[in-house]
């Protein structure tokens, strides 16, 4: 496997990063296609027999099922150090706002629950999976300069 730097940082990331949308349970979420928990861990230990060290999740996959089964698969599988972890945020739901939820809380709520799902202490790569045209982008910036 070749490896290379995330950008700038001092994440070493292999080439190939494995998509996890694939994972979850396929009786929740939006799509039905997703991969049971068996057959997700026999995928990510063979990405991990090959070398992939670069996971990506989100919150949103299957209601949050496929940050489950891949925090369960690489906890049981891998050290944490030698792993780059992904995963993804969505913007406020019309509840939320509707609520007086601040963009920043949001995110904060929604990071502290991918942490809950995946098991970790820490998430290496925080994405804004969708534009929220609802919350100004600097609340969002300052939001994840925090996180």
């Amino acid at each position: 496997m070749q490896y290379t730097r995330l950008g700038k940082s001092d994440l070493l990331v292999s080439r190939i990063c494995m998509g996890c949308m694939g994972f979850g349970d396929p009786s929740t979420g939006q799509h039905s296609w997703t991969l049971d928990e068996t057959a997700s861990r026999d995928i990510i230990r063979y990405g991990l027999e090959k070398g992939i060290n670069f996971y990506d999740t989100a919150i949103a996959y299957q209601n949050g099922s496929s940050e489950r089964y891949v925090g369960r698969a690489l906890r049981e599988m891998a050290k944490r150090d030698d792993i780059v972890l992904a995963t993804k945020f969505l913007p406020r739901t019309p509840a939320q706002i509707a609520g007086g939820i601040s963009g920043k809380e949001a995110i904060a709520q929604s990071l502290d629950q991918s942490l809950k799902n995946l098991g970790m202490d820490y998430i290496d790569l925080y994405i804004y999976h969708i534009w929220d045209y609802n919350t100004p982008i600097i609340d969002v910036l300052e939001a994840c300069s925090r996180a």
